[in-house]
């Protein structure tokens, strides 16, 4: 089976650095898979991809070393299923509060005994003929933490078997929290979510829109991180050339 590289970086301590795509545009996951990150986030539930557009990226993104990971826009057995059949190596669940939500999300993506994924999907044959055997080991199973019910569960959903990733949900979590970015508050919650990947021999994870900010993360211990987005980018972008020009 095709390895996950993302999987093997980690696994020998090192951080993972994405890129997040939310436009739905092929040609862009194109570019940037080929530009050299390890791993690009594409985002089903606050992004624009439509199904044929994420299949048409998740095609693209395959001849390179570039790992594709998606976020399903629920925690819906079909959804996630869908999504690893069409060649995802990796699913970031969204708003997972309980053990057993984690659970579900954990039976979704893998193979029997360790989950109830059902068999199929013309793709992964291309992954190899070994792709029934191997999966439950390459594919990457991460929750979010991003409400206050998770946090009260972290080290119960941390526990659960076959989840390999904590990835905090920092927006989400701050208005759980009724606080502010950087607080007190909302640094002691990603430290203890951090706290909790740890001690249950995992990794977390952390969204970041700049690259400052990713190194930042991962010399913190997260493993999983976002450097930047398509949108952030192009706003980056035009907004330099728009001063250039005086505007």
């Amino acid at each position: 089976m095709k390895k996950n590289t993302v999987l093997e970086k980690i696994e020998r301590g090192e951080p993972a650095f994405g890129f997040s795509l939310g436009s739905g545009s092929p040609l862009i996951a194109e570019l940037v898979a080929h530009a050299g990150f390890d791993w690009i986030w594409l985002d089903t539930q606050h992004g624009y991809w439509d199904e044929s557009e994420l299949l048409a990226a998740l095609q693209v993104i395959f001849p390179t070393d570039t790992t594709p990971i998606v976020r399903p826009g629920s925690n819906e057995f079909y959804r996630i299923g869908r999504l690893l059949d069409a060649g995802a190596e990796g699913v970031i669940v969204p708003m997972v509060n309980s053990p057993e939500e984690a659970a579900a999300a954990v039976y979704a993506a893998r193979y029997p005994p360790a989950g109830g994924r059902s068999g199929g999907g013309a793709r992964l044959s291309l992954f190899g003929d070994d792709y029934f055997e191997k999966a439950n080991d390459e594919v990457l199973v991460a929750v979010m933490i991003e409400t206050t019910q998770a946090l009260a569960a972290v080290d119960e959903i941390a526990a659960v078997p076959g989840v390999d990733c904590l990835f905090i949900g920092p927006g989400d979590l701050r208005a759980f929290l009724q606080t502010q970015v950087g607080s007190a508050e909302h640094q002691a919650a990603i430290a203890r979510i951090l706290d909790a990947a740890n001690n249950a021999g995992i990794f977390a994870g952390f969204p970041c829109g700049a690259v400052e900010d990713a190194i930042r993360r991962a010399d913190e211990g997260f493993k999983l991180v976002t450097c930047a987005s398509d949108i952030s980018s192009l706003r980056a972008g035009l907004t330099s050339a728009l001063e250039a020009l005086g505007r």
